[in-house]
């Protein structure tokens, strides 16, 4: 089998990261829109989950919580890489409308170190959470009112599960 080196350093990444999980900070925030991810996930791994508001005005900042859980017995840990926590510079969410069409991501797209520098890793205590809050507007663009449906996608990434998606209405 012929293997160029950019694919086995991609693999060996792709382990290095999977391998890893999430940040410490507890948060008691409970909103209408929430996806509850702890049932989705193995017992080994960090689970994201997105909180919202469900109904917004169009010309609203969409505030999202985003939040990484350890429901293990151990310390895990996660790269901040490709989530909320490093703040715009990746595409981390798959975001649709009611037709499935995919809303305009017009963030920054920023190349990366890998394997990830130990800087950029957050731990996570066993039982414990991290969140952070962000405007979905300074990433994605809103262009009509609707029904849509928000999915963290970069887990394979940060080492911590997608879990649910969940749903906002923009009137």
């Amino acid at each position: 089998m012929n293997i160029s080196i950019y694919a086995m350093t991609a693999l060996a990444a792709g382990l290095v990261l999977s391998a890893s999980c999430q940040q410490t900070g507890k948060t008691n925030e409970t909103e209408a829109a929430s996806a509850d991810s702890v049932a989705h996930s193995s017992d080994t791994t960090l689970v994201a989950s997105l909180q919202a508001k469900p109904l917004y005005e169009l010309k609203d900042s969409i505030s999202v919580l985003f939040t990484v859980q350890n429901p293990t017995d151990d310390t895990l840990r996660f790269t901040q890489y490709h989530t909320p926590f490093e703040g715009f510079i990746s595409n981390f969410l798959t975001i649709t409308d009611a037709s499935g069409a995919e809303v305009s991501y017009i963030g920054a797209m920023t190349k990366r170190i890998m394997p990830p520098p130990a800087d950029t890793y957050h731990t996570v205590a066993p039982g414990a959470q991290d969140s952070v809050r962000f405007s979905l507007v300074k990433g994605y663009r809103f262009e009509k009112p609707g029904i849509y449906t928000l999915q963290y996608n970069s887990g394979a990434i940060s080492g911590i599960s997608n879990g649910s998606p969940i749903k906002i209405e923009l009137k």
